[in-house]
């Protein structure tokens, strides 16, 4: 087996973190992350799945939601994002030497993989690490 590397994008971070401290689902749930006090002019930090499958564009202005679309909005929570995200790293960290981790972002990192891949099926690997539940938040997992 040659090299193996992962890069892992959690899916519209900021907006999957505020629908799921919410008790939605991303997948099915309008939500605009964004500081609506600032004006129709403020950008959306992001937008979840579900908005993004109606056609809005991520890091859009309020006002170019389309009026007949109804979403929520959600106010950024900075602080609440790195808690998830370090809980998430958390969970890298039971599978994989941080030594192997480059954290890109708050929301994507770097996996060299080989070691732990050698002799696994990598698809069975990549489930079994996506599998662990974040506290309330449980990882899709797509290939």
């Amino acid at each position: 087996m040659g090299q193996v590397y992962m890069c892992i994008d959690l899916k519209s971070f900021y907006a999957s973190v505020e629908c799921v401290a919410r008790g939605y689902d991303p997948f099915k749930v309008p939500l605009a992350v964004a500081d609506p006090t600032r004006g129709d002019g403020a950008i959306t930090l992001a937008i979840s799945p579900a908005l993004k499958e109606m056609g809005v564009k991520n890091r859009c202005r309020i006002f170019e939601i389309p009026k007949h679309i109804q979403y929520e909005i959600a106010m950024p929570r900075m602080r609440k994002y790195i808690e998830v995200s370090a809980q998430i790293y958390g969970i890298y960290l039971q599978y994989i030497s941080p030594d192997d981790i480059h954290v890109y972002s708050i929301d994507e990192v770097f996996i060299a993989a080989t070691a732990q891949a050698n002799g696994v099926d990598t698809e069975q690997y990549l489930k079994e690490l996506f599998s662990q539940p974040v506290g309330t938040i449980s990882l899709p997992f797509n290939t």
